[in-house]
C-alpha cells in the first residue's frame, strides 16, 4: 500500500469567525492524482492555502510527506515539497523572457538576493521548458504568451524547484478547448516524468474524472462524498 503525501484530518478554517471549511478530512497517496470538485465558494482555495500555510488551521492537523506541518511557521521546507500553480493568468506588465520567468521558481533553493543562479539552476529550468513545450519560446516576451501557454509557464515555474507534490488551481480555466486537451497532454507526461502527486481544484466535474484518478465533492466546505475512481 503507498503512503499518504498529504493527510488532512478533520480541518476546520475560516476568515475571521466566518467558518469555511469544517472537518475536512482527505488523504493523497503517493502518485495519485485527486481532484476537489466543487461550485465557486465552496472552500477549495482555502483548502490550498491551508495546505501551503497561507492560512491558520483553526481546528485540526495536516501533515505532508509524514511531516506535521499544522500552522508550521518555518514555510521553507514545505515550498521545497509542493509545487503551487495559481489560476490566474496574469503576464504582468514588465517585460520578462519566458526563462527568466521559469528560473525565479528556484528562487530560495541554490540563489537569492546575494547569489546568482549557477549553471545547474539554468540547465533545470531549460529542461523543464523541454519538458512543457515551452523551450523554443525561452527568449520571448511573457506578455506575448497564450493563455495555455502562460498556465505551461507556471507549471515550469513550480517544477523548477523539484516538488513531491503538485497543486493546481483550476488549471484549464478561460482556455480553449484546444488549449485545454493541450494542456491536460502535459500534466500527464510531467505526472509520469517526475512521478508527481497532483491534488487538483475544479468546478468541472466532467473534467475533473477525465484526468484523475479520484475526484472528492466539496460543497459548502463540507466534503459530501467521493465520486469514484477513474479507471
Amino acid at each position: 500500500m503507498k503512503n499518504n503525501v498529504i493527510e488532512l484530518n478533520n480541518i476546520v478554517m475560516g476568515y475571521g469567525r466566518k467558518v469555511i471549511l469544517q472537518d475536512v478530512s482527505l488523504n493523497v497517496q503517493a502518485g495519485e492524482f485527486v481532484s476537489i470538485f466543487g461550485e465557486n465558494g465552496a472552500g477549495k482555495t482555502t483548502l490550498f492555502k491551508g495546505i501551503l500555510q497561507l492560512l491558520p488551521i483553526l481546528n485540526g492537523s495536516i501533515k505532508v510527506l509524514d511531516t506535521d506541518v499544522t500552522n508550521n511557521k518555518n514555510k521553507t521546507w514545505l515550498r521545497t515539497q509542493i509545487g503551487y500553480v495559481p489560476q490566474t493568468h496574469n503576464r504582468g506588465n514588465f517585460p520578462i523572457s519566458v526563462f527568466d520567468a521559469a528560473l525565479l521558481g528556484r528562487w530560495g533553493t541554490s540563489f537569492s538576493y546575494f547569489k546568482k543562479p549557477n549553471k545547474e539552476d539554468k540547465k533545470i529550468t531549460e529542461e523543464i521548458l523541454e519538458i512543457v513545450g515551452l523551450r523554443h519560446l525561452l527568449k520571448e516576451d511573457c506578455r506575448k504568451l497564450s493563455g495555455g501557454q502562460t498556465q505551461k509557464l507556471n507549471i515550469a515555474r513550480a517544477l523548477v524547484r523539484n516538488p513531491k507534490i503538485l497543486l493546481l488551481d483550476e488549471p484549464t480555466t478561460h482556455l480553449d478547448l484546444e488549449s485545454q486537451d493541450n494542456l491536460d497532454n502535459t500534466i500527464k507526461e510531467i505526472r509520469t516524468e517526475y512521478d508527481l502527486s497532483i491534488l487538483m481544484i475544479s468546478h468541472n466535474h466532467v473534467h475533473a474524472r477525465q484526468v484523475s484518478d479520484r475526484v472528492v465533492h466539496l460543497n459548502n466546505g463540507v466534503i459530501h462524498q467521493d465520486l469514484g475512481v477513474i479507471i
